[in-house]
């Protein structure tokens, strides 16, 4: 059944959805020097090769650390997903993350909308999980990477939490 509102009353749900989405907005930004700090150290001890006993390798060379698991559904092929996430190359440096913007991403899994180690390791995951994806050039930007920001032949480092699995 069609609900028909007026326009005061449509006005004020779109007043309040965007002050839920500017509340949250805030919330991942206040998290971003804390999840930046995660992400950093996550890498040293991958690069210093002290995480073996943490660290699972799915046999397309992905690898992963789950740091929370997920208590939600199931992130699954053509579902829609959306993502917080910290990207980084292996020496550290950040080439984007969503966290100082303070909005995610979304898209569909499985349906090479994002790089192939996206795909896979997101798959990996229930909704509510906190990772890190470890990102062979070859399930990432390949050979040629993306310059500037990604060099040639780039293993790329993700901290990753999925919110939200539709």
């Amino acid at each position: 059944m069609l609900e028909v509102k007026s326009a005061s009353q449509f006005e004020e749900e779109a007043r309040k959805h965007q002050e839920e989405e500017d509340a949250l907005a805030s919330a991942t930004r206040a998290r971003a020097g804390e999840v930046a700090s995660l992400a950093q150290e996550t890498l040293k001890k991958y690069n210093a090769g002290s995480l073996k006993d943490e660290l699972k390798e799915t046999p397309s060379g992905l690898k992963y650390i789950i740091h929370e698991e997920g208590t939600g559904p199931q992130a699954e092929p053509n579902k829609v997903v959306t993502v917080n996430y910290y990207g980084m190359l292996t020496d550290g440096t950040m080439f984007d993350n969503s966290f100082d913007e303070g909005h995610p991403i979304s898209f569909p899994l499985g349906q090479g909308r994002v790089i192939p180690g996206w795909d896979e390791g997101i798959g990996l995951l229930k909704e509510g999980a906190r990772a890190t994806l470890f990102i062979p050039y070859q399930l990432a930007y390949g050979e040629a990477g993306r310059p500037p920001r990604i060099p040639e032949k780039a293993e790329l480092v993700f901290y990753v939490e999925l919110t939200d699995v539709q």
